[in-house]
């Protein structure tokens, strides 16, 4: 299996962006579609999904979505500053908000306790809150949801990485999701690979980036 660094995929992201042209946001939307591809919908039926604010969140708030046209329970937590949202991000929420879904902002207690219910009740956790950018140590009130999703969920499955795991080294920063599957995107991320303590099963999907430009980043960054 061909693995690649965090910087590495990101180089083969902002090529694929900036020179084929493809929009980023199509590329979040594909990531969802994937996502939900593996998921066994005939036989779940309840959700709780974590996001970020960051480019992972947007991808899980794009699967909320499609969850929730398919007629799934979809409980959405956010985790994080509203006004540091990416671009693509803000782009997800607001079409949630304007189709009336509403969410819980995590800032404290109330919605660690609220969190906890969800997540004890609900067939099925997605995990959206970092994704490869992430190199500091998880603290605070990331550290306490972290906590509950290990602690609580009766499956869990990360978008692209589980959140607290470090992408390259594939070591957790303090604390890290423990997944019982991972859907990855484009390549397998080197921290990822004989994980299974944190991602469980491994799988990887493209999401529409050409082989060529995995060519070209390879070779500009031997």
């Amino acid at each position: 299996m061909i693995t690649i660094s965090c910087e590495e995929m990101k180089a083969m992201d902002s090529y694929a962006i900036q020179e084929i042209g493809i929009p980023s946001i199509v590329l979040m939307e594909n990531a969802a579609l994937k996502v939900i591809k593996n998921i066994p919908l005939e036989t779940t039926n309840s959700f709780t999904i974590v996001c970020g604010v960051g480019n992972n969140g947007g991808d899980g708030l794009a699967i909320g979505r499609h969850l929730i046209l398919q007629g799934k329970k979809v409980d959405l937590f956010i985790l994080g500053y509203l006004n540091k949202g990416t671009r693509d991000f803000n782009i997800n929420l607001n079409i949630l908000k304007n189709m009336k879904v509403e969410f819980t902002l995590i800032n404290g207690e109330d919605e660690l306790e609220a969190l906890k219910k969800s997540l004890n009740k609900n067939d099925f956790t997605i995990d959206g809150i970092f994704g490869v950018g992430l190199t500091r140590k998880i603290e605070g009130i990331y550290k306490d949801v972290i906590s509950l999703i290990n602690g609580h969920s009766k499956y869990i499955l990360s978008v692209d990485i589980p959140s607290g795991l470090d992408g390259d080294t594939g070591e957790g920063l303090g604390i890290a999701v423990r997944a019982d599957r991972t859907v990855t995107f484009h390549l397998a991320k080197k921290g990822l690979i004989n994980n299974r303590d944190y991602t469980g099963d491994l799988i990887v999907e493209s999401i529409g980036i050409p082989q060529f430009v995995t060519d070209i980043i390879l070779k500009r960054m031997e």
